[in-house]
């Protein structure tokens, strides 16, 4: 008997035409990269967001890239419960799952230099609220959102497919940052996608996660010239902050054929800076 025939082409490789992919948080940044990417090459990508205007504004901008992609919207609060459920409840396939959508709140400013008695005052004035809210969004919507679309995933032809989106904070243990919350639930993210992917691994549900470093977003302004992304040039090891195509790449990767004997693990997007490397070190 002959051996099965393998398609090394690149649509072979890295298709992702036809797949169904739900991406939280799509609206904007990452999420919104990573909605193109899949959009302009086949995929029929569903957008999720808080604001209707934003994921207007989104599908107008994929639609100009290719006139004939397939954008729906859904509005939705990932982190209420009864919302998760009703998206769940309005989606018939899913092939992918791209937990995205992620707050950072402001906490006060302090670092490893701040005076014993000012620093203890910073970090405790933290709100409780900060930190409920903050894994509210980024951590519990990603577990109930891969649960309750678990069924669709485990019915994909070729498998089901969740990719989370973590950050390099998850890691990172620089002092002079000041988003202990943020970080912490990033950590989570980590570690609850290694659970997912030990949970459903019999299901046929892959689960992988992307740790980005400074991308143009919500949460890094490039106009800011005190931003992390503005100065990527010091602080990256490829000297340059991440693209569009960089988020999009990664994504098509792991959701793509190329990418299927990934599971349980989590990719640095940082131009190296998660080794460390940087001025404050």
């Amino acid at each position: 008997m002959s051996a099965q025939r393998k398609d090394f082409s690149l649509d072979g490789l890295f298709g992702v035409k036809g797949l169904d992919v739900v991406i939280t948080g799509g609206g904007t940044g990452i999420g919104l990269y990573m909605a193109k990417g899949f959009a302009v090459n086949g995929a029929v990508t569903h957008i999720v967001g808080r604001r209707r205007e934003k994921l207007e504004e989104a599908k107008e901008t994929i639609l100009g890239l290719k006139s004939d992609a397939q954008v729906t919207i859904h509005v939705a609060d990932i982190s209420s419960r009864s919302e998760v459920d009703g998206l769940a409840k309005s989606l018939e396939k899913v092939d992918v799952l791209i937990n995205c959508a992620g707050i950072v709140l402001p906490d006060p400013p302090c670092t490893h230099l701040t005076p014993l008695a000012e620093l203890q005052k910073a970090m405790l004035s933290s709100p409780p609220e900060t930190w409920s809210q903050t894994f509210s969004v980024n951590v519990e919507s990603v577990f109930y959102l891969s649960v309750s679309l678990l069924h669709l995933l485990a019915a994909a032809p070729h498998g089901g497919r969740i990719i989370n989106v973590s950050s390099i904070g998850s890691t990172m243990s620089d002092p002079n940052t000041h988003q202990p919350a943020y970080q912490a639930s990033k950590a989570a993210v980590n570690h609850l996608t290694r659970l997912l992917a030990s949970k459903f691994r019999e299901h046929g549900v892959r689960v992988n996660a992307i740790s980005p470093g400074y991308f143009p977003s919500q949460m890094q302004d490039p106009s800011n010239p005190k931003s992390n992304l503005a100065r990527s040039k010091e602080l990256v090891p490829l000297h340059r902050g991440g693209e569009e195509e960089d988020a999009a790449g990664t994504a098509i990767w792991l959701a793509s054929r190329a990418g299927s004997y990934v599971d349980g693990q989590v990719i640095p997007l940082s131009g190296g800076r998660d080794w460390g490397l940087g001025s404050e070190y």
